[in-house]
């Protein structure tokens, strides 16, 4: 069989490739801090080898999960493979409805207000690009 013909087969080895480039350390390491601040709490990862679209932050009522993944170039496939993952617990007054999450320059900010929390559901924060 050659290879160069089939795209599906050399697409798969491929990501194969970079799956365990990955697991053997392909990743630079990420910086996380957490700075106070008078009206809330600034989060700032430095990550210069994961993209905007590999991050999720979901903000439920006491925390807030950071994590990013590699998915399959097929949708179907549904391999995700983690390459970052922290919770935070907040404090009791920390809002996560309003919470704001900006990338840029390989950095993702994510600042979470202090106030009233009025909802105890899951929900994910979209990650502004600038």
């Amino acid at each position: 069989m050659n290879l160069l013909k089939n795209r599906d087969v050399l697409r798969n080895l491929l990501f194969q490739g970079d799956q365990l480039n990955t697991l053997a350390g392909g990743v630079a390491k990420v910086d996380f801090k957490i700075e106070n601040q008078t009206d809330g709490f600034l989060i700032e990862l430095n990550a210069p080898s994961i993209e905007a679209k590999q991050f999720k932050v979901i903000s439920e009522q006491n925390s807030l999960q950071v994590f990013a993944t590699i998915n399959h170039p097929a949708e179907n496939h549904g391999v995700m493979i983690p390459l970052f993952f922290r919770k935070v617990q907040l404090p009791a007054f920390a809002n996560t409805n309003d919470v704001e999450a900006v990338y840029r320059d390989n950095k993702l900010e994510i600042f979470v207000p202090i106030g009233k929390n009025s909802t105890s559901s899951k929900k994910e924060i979209n990650i502004k690009q600038s």
